[in-house]
């Protein structure tokens, strides 16, 4: 086998070879730093996927994720239905809650809010902002994570 360190992955015949031997491969980027740094995530729907029970179970994992992850400061951005996840009648209000408490900031989009008639309940951490604002704020963000 070659003990030689490779820059990039090579997947030709002889290389291929070289990792015949091993039962298992895995290719993982290396955690940095930076990778514990800010986070910003987009959420546009209170499910995730196009079954609606499936995607809560789904989503509820996601949003568990979140919350022990081990970033540094996040900020969340709610935009259409996912401003439905802020209402104490949604079945994942309990970890939307969780999940503000450990985020920087919850942006929420006011127009949703006020076409679903979204009952935000008091909290410092969630912000209301048009769309346009928070369409001005994506634009800018780097490396921003979004849930359809």
């Amino acid at each position: 086998m070659n003990s030689n360190p490779k820059n990039s992955l090579d997947f030709s015949s002889a290389g291929m070879e070289e990792y015949a031997g091993n039962t298992i491969l895995e290719v993982l980027q290396e955690k940095s730093a930076d990778d514990n740094s800010s986070k910003y995530v987009l959420i546009k729907h209170d499910y995730y996927s196009a079954d609606s029970d499936h995607g809560r179970d789904m989503l509820s994992c996601f949003l568990d994720g979140l919350c022990g992850s081990s970033c540094k400061t996040l900020t969340v951005y709610l935009v259409d239905k996912g401003t439905l996840l802020l209402d104490n009648s949604n079945p994942l209000f309990e970890k939307m809650k969780r999940l503000s408490d450990k985020a920087e900031m919850i942006i929420a989009e006011n127009e949703s809010i006020i076409f679903y008639g979204v009952d935000v309940n008091e909290n410092p951490k969630i912000e209301i902002h048009s769309m346009r604002s928070i369409a001005e704020d994506l634009i800018c963000l780097p490396g921003i994570l979004t849930l359809e």
